[in-house]
């Protein structure tokens, strides 16, 4: 095919014009794929806290007056039946005061059954002394956040008495450690649920049920189910998290609208380069359609042209977004935990199809790009062609 060696021929004889014009899309490519990483990583991770530590759907008493869930053992094995739900953990929540010796803190004493809290929010994962299921068999047993043991300077082993007006003080022996890495090491202690309602004086109900299902994404749907079957009030994660997850998908639609922008910039380089060609080899276009070339094969070996500067830039652009992204990964940047819901580092996350799709659209404006220059030399009438040069 002599369009394809006519065409490389002439993008090869403008090495600085080639140069550039390869550069600006490598540039384009690279940008936009460290940019897919940043916000993938940035969603990544908010799913993930939200459904990993979290459960995907919390049931809430229907009269917030009220404050607590009553006939809970029913509504749990109601629940536990339905399709999709793995888990199903009662919890009763209760402030307090801790106290060890000289120190006193106050804490959120969270009443769970062990077993059932560990598959829904899976605690034993950030144990780090201690067991959390050895709360099933140690009626006043407690697990406290590292830093709440660390201020009232306990130890795995040691007793420390909970304390909360109308109860009856009750001392608790420390079996187990937890470290979340967040600020709820600080108040946060676990004891069995019975243990707990029993020192609140509140036999029988509990605060919350939180429910862990199968696929996160159907938690809006067995919410609504579980609303409808037990009249009380289900939150899925999606509903909870609406607002932050409506904020990504605005910020989707800005950031799609700079990635045109800067496809749009990469698209005049390669369209300015063949412009240049046009002008620069007027007289070998004129010669060409003299010995016969067609409009179409004229066409060809520009749109060839294109293809070849926007295919090199983009694998040089892929390999040069791949490791900034990785250079990028191996550094933690901070980032203000207020501004970017609780996360402390700058996430990124490496997708092959986040590649595929800077790749491909690269490779369509580029070809868009090309069109114009081509269908200009087309047009080029031989005799004009040759006579202006």
């Amino acid at each position: 095919m002599y369009e394809l060696k006519i065409a490389l021929r002439q993008v090869f004889s403008r090495k600085r014009q080639t140069f550039f014009a390869i550069l600006a899309v490598a540039l384009a490519v690279a940008v936009i794929t460290v940019m897919m990483a940043m916000l993938s990583g940035f969603q990544g991770e908010l799913i993930k806290s939200s459904t990993e530590n979290n459960p995907h759907i919390v049931i809430n008493p229907q009269d917030e007056k009220e404050g607590f869930i009553h006939l809970y053992r029913y509504n749990s094995a109601l629940i536990s039946d339905k399709e999709g739900v793995i888990a199903v953990s009662p919890k009763y929540l209760g402030q307090a005061a801790l106290e060890h010796k000289d120190n006193a803190e106050g804490i959120s004493l969270q009443g769970i059954e062990p077993e059932a809290e560990d598959k829904v929010m899976r605690v034993s994962k950030d144990i780090v002394e201690g067991s959390f299921l050895s709360l099933t068999h140690t009626r006043h047993g407690i697990v406290l956040g590292d830093k709440l043991a660390e201020n009232l300077e306990v130890q795995p082993g040691d007793r420390v008495d909970a304390v909360f007006p109308g109860s009856k003080t009750t001392s608790f022996k420390v079996i187990g450690l937890i470290h979340t890495g967040t600020a709820a090491d600080e108040v946060t202690a676990y004891a069995r649920l019975d243990s707990v309602q029993e020192f609140f004086n509140e036999p029988g109900v509990v605060s919350t049920i939180g429910i862990r299902v199968a696929d996160p994404y159907k938690a809006d749907s067995i919410a609504s189910s579980i609303e409808r079957e037990t009249e009380l009030n289900a939150v899925s994660w999606i509903e909870a998290n609406a607002e932050i997850l409506n904020l990504l998908n605005t910020q989707k639609v800005f950031v799609n609208i700079f990635y045109i922008l800067i496809y749009g910039i990469a698209g005049f380089g390669i369209a300015n380069t063949l412009i240049t060609i046009v002008a620069q080899r007027t007289r070998e276009i004129g010669i060409l359609k003299a010995m016969g070339a067609s409009q179409k094969s004229i066409m060809i070996v520009f749109l060839f042209q294109s293809v070849i500067l926007g295919a090199i830039g983009l694998v040089l652009g892929t390999i040069l977004g791949y490791i900034a992204t990785i250079t990028l990964q191996s550094y933690k940047i901070a980032v203000p935990q207020e501004m970017y819901f609780g996360l402390q580092t700058l996430p990124l996350e490496v997708e092959p199809l986040n590649f595929v799709y800077a790749a491909f659209f690269a490779f369509i404006i580029n070809i868009i790009s090309g069109i114009y220059p081509a269908r200009k030399a087309a047009k080029l009438d031989p005799v004009k062609a040759i006579e202006s040069a």
